[in-house]
């Protein structure tokens, strides 16, 4: 193994949403019903919060979510772009349904954050770096937020045309690797390479990402805090893998699992004292098409959409929360 790479359990990253016939069309029957007092209770807490910074978050996690579908709601692809100095990304037509991907240049290499599905790594990816004038052959490191194709399958060729690392948490290397509970054929996954780990730092030349365990979505899902520079300031971005939930998407065990993990992210942003907010599943519910707009069209010396500031942050995760308490309450309900 490369001595530059030094593996680190990775935080959870909790994505989102297959697309079920019966669960929507059960949604479609609760959206008829009123929600209880305490249920609606709990929305309201989130509205609070929320405010109007983060309003369209809550509509969608908490409101929208009694009749989401889970169809994609992709956008038209805006073109891979930098977002920070040492920070790019490659949306593809980003959605809920769709990861997008991120790269970071080191001084020994590059790093990237998920690789997109098995089949958009030449349409999506690999033309996404030659816009960005990056040499797929130095992708040295990707870091899988999650064991989910979307996520992984990108990394298997990566991995076998250009000797990258692969680093995942140990729970879902192993998820992974499980053939579908509907008997069909598993993706081909990467060659079983470097395990992440809770707090030690996933490591690349000068760069270096936190991984933070939060499963629920799945059984070793990671969320990730990292430096990110614009125009020669510092600041702590916080990469919720994805994560979001509705009503009918976990059990009994998975949810409360997954609700804990927000709180457990939440902790470790504090203590880093994130600013940045990323999703690598996100779209008009936290922003993310409205700032890479933004993004495109930024003067020299206006401030970096991105950065939303460590208190709305906090907000960002907090809104989640009361969100997936109310998606679950619901689902008892």
């Amino acid at each position: 193994m490369d001595k530059r790479l030094y593996p680190v359990l990775a935080c959870s990253t909790i994505c989102a949403l297959l697309s079920l016939p019966v669960w929507a069309q059960e949604q479609g029957q609760q959206a008829a019903k009123t929600d209880p007092p305490a249920i609606q209770a709990q929305i309201d807490k989130a509205k609070k919060i929320a405010g109007s910074f983060w309003a369209p978050e809550e509509k969608f996690l908490c409101e929208d979510s009694r009749t989401f579908d889970g169809r994609s709601t992709a956008a038209a692809d805006p073109g891979p772009m930098k977002l920070f100095d040492n920070l790019y990304v490659i949306p593809g037509q980003y959605s809920v349904q769709s990861a997008v991907v991120f790269v970071i240049p080191t001084s020994a290499g590059i790093m990237m954050i998920d690789a997109g599905k098995g089949k958009d790594v030449e349409p999506v990816v690999l033309a996404g770096f030659k816009t960005l004038g990056f040499d797929p052959a130095n992708i040295k490191l990707i870091v899988l937020t999650h064991g989910h194709e979307d996520h992984y399958g990108g990394a298997t060729l990566l991995q076998q045309r250009y000797g990258s690392h692969v680093v995942m948490s140990a729970a879902d290397w192993d998820f992974a690797s499980k053939p579908p509970a509907n008997g069909g054929a598993a993706p081909a996954t990467p060659k079983r390479d470097m395990v992440a780990i809770e707090g030690q730092p996933i490591t690349l030349g000068d760069e270096s990402v936190i991984p933070v365990s939060i499963p629920g979505h799945t059984p070793g899902s990671l969320g990730l805090i990292f430096p990110v520079k614009d125009g020669g300031k510092t600041h702590m971005a916080g990469l919720f893998g994805g994560g979001f939930i509705m009503w009918r998407q976990y059990n009994d065990q998975t949810a409360p699992q997954f609700i804990s993990s927000i709180a457990h992210f939440e902790e470790w942003t504090k203590k880093m004292k994130v600013d940045v907010e990323l999703q690598n599943h996100p779209g008009t519910w936290d922003g993310f098409t409205q700032k890479l707009e933004a993004v495109r069209n930024r003067k020299p010396g206006e401030p970096n959409p991105f950065v939303v500031g460590q208190a709305n942050y906090t907000k960002f995760l907090e809104v989640m929360h009361d969100c997936a308490q109310a998606a679950f309450d619901r689902r008892k309900d």
